[in-house]
């Protein structure tokens, strides 16, 4: 084979792998989103059925995890927000400064009310706010108890493993320096809004 043969080929060669690079890259970007979100653990593991997902619960939840998985995790955790003590910052869509967004079981339609969250018992979250969220943790009905998850960038599965039963709310937790400088940063911006 002569060189200007040769070197076509190789013009061939490389262009074609180009495209088939570049539609593998298509295909895997119009893909359906990865569940993000990590499970720690379920209350039903290391307690008795029927606790709600308290700070002492949720502890209880990641050192049990953390006693065979990882000693390393952080356990000074606060609550940050719960979906059925504050739905009027979560859902609202219309000012959503939260940055929470909801999706149904399609992960595409969004949930735009807290009946609508808890008509199933899977969905899905994603949240693009300023805070640092650790854990979220979903609770069913006292039977069922919670389920803890990490939180991670992307769509966020909400779901109590082992059970069909709806959701009845979400908690999301961060760390406990952290809640005391949102609630330090909300005291101030309140002080100079009334000066």
């Amino acid at each position: 084979m002569n060189r200007p043969d040769c070197a076509m080929r190789f013009y061939r060669l490389r262009k074609y792998s180009l495209v088939c690079a570049a539609v593998f890259l298509i295909a895997a970007n119009s893909a359906a989103p990865a569940q993000a979100g990590f499970l720690v653990g379920n209350s039903a593991d290391v307690l008795a059925a029927g606790h709600n997902d308290k700070i002492e619960d949720v502890i209880a939840v990641i050192e049990d995890f953390n006693a065979s998985n990882d000693p390393d995790l952080t356990t000074a955790i606060s609550l940050f927000k719960k979906t059925d003590d504050d739905a009027g910052d979560l859902f609202n869509l219309k000012n959503n400064t939260s940055g929470f967004s909801f999706f149904e079981a399609d992960m595409m339609t969004d949930i735009t009310s807290e009946s609508e969250l808890f008509d199933d018992d899977v969905s899905y979250f994603s949240y693009n706010g300023p805070a640092n969220i650790l854990y979220y943790s979903v609770k069913t009905s006292a039977k069922d108890g919670f389920s803890l998850y990490t939180f991670m960038p992307g769509l966020n599965l909400l779901d109590v493993a082992n059970s069909d039963r709806d959701n009845s709310h979400v908690s999301f937790w961060v760390p406990e320096s952290a809640s005391w400088l949102l609630a330090m940063t909300a005291a101030l911006t309140f002080l100079r809004r009334r000066k």
